[in-house]
């Protein structure tokens, strides 16, 4: 091992996580994301927990929180980088098409169907939808996007632009 650069991280796994996240981050970002990891992970443990995700205060007023939180829970630093990494500018339009489709992805079978669509509206809903309009709005969409049985990637992709995802980006502070 290395010597450490940031609080235990060592050059060799910046370098890692540098190769493992396709250069979403850099070494600066990389540093700032492990001592926020390190942060939340109040026991130490290697991993950050449900409870400790939800500590977050952006992520906890988030209607997707939940679905999110098991996207993350129970990663070590590497996966929460690697699954961060889709929120970075650095990261393309495709990875971050991915990262939504499996958010949306509810049952991971592959397909955006229209149980997974109704979920997902109603977590972003809330109460301000009634089931019928929930059902309603998941029939028109899989309509319109001439795909009846769900959405595989491809046409979640096809459904969305660039501009859809232009504010899907995390600012990680670094400190030069």
């Amino acid at each position: 091992m290395g010597q450490a650069i940031s609080g235990g991280l060592t050059q060799r796994d910046v370098d890692e996580v540098i190769s493992i996240c396709k250069g979403a981050w850099n070494q600066y970002e990389i540093e700032s994301l492990y001592k926020r990891f390190r942060s939340l992970d109040r026991g130490r443990k290697g991993y950050i927990s449900a409870e400790e995700l939800m500590s977050i205060p952006e992520l906890s007023i988030n209607p997707l929180a939940q679905r999110l939180v098991r996207s993350f829970e129970s990663v070590n630093f590497v996966d929460f980088a690697r699954l961060l990494a889709a929120f970075s500018d650095r990261a393309s339009y495709e990875e971050k098409v991915r990262f939504i489709f499996r958010v949306y992805d509810v049952d991971g079978d592959g397909l955006v169907t229209h149980d997974d669509m109704q979920i997902m509206l109603r977590q972003l809903a809330g109460s301000s939808l009634t089931d019928d309009d929930i059902a309603w709005l998941v029939r028109k969409a899989l309509q319109e996007a001439d795909s009846p049985q769900g959405l595989s990637l491809d046409a979640f992709k096809a459904t969305l632009t660039q501009q859809d995802l232009a504010g899907m980006t995390v600012q990680v502070p670094t400190e030069l």
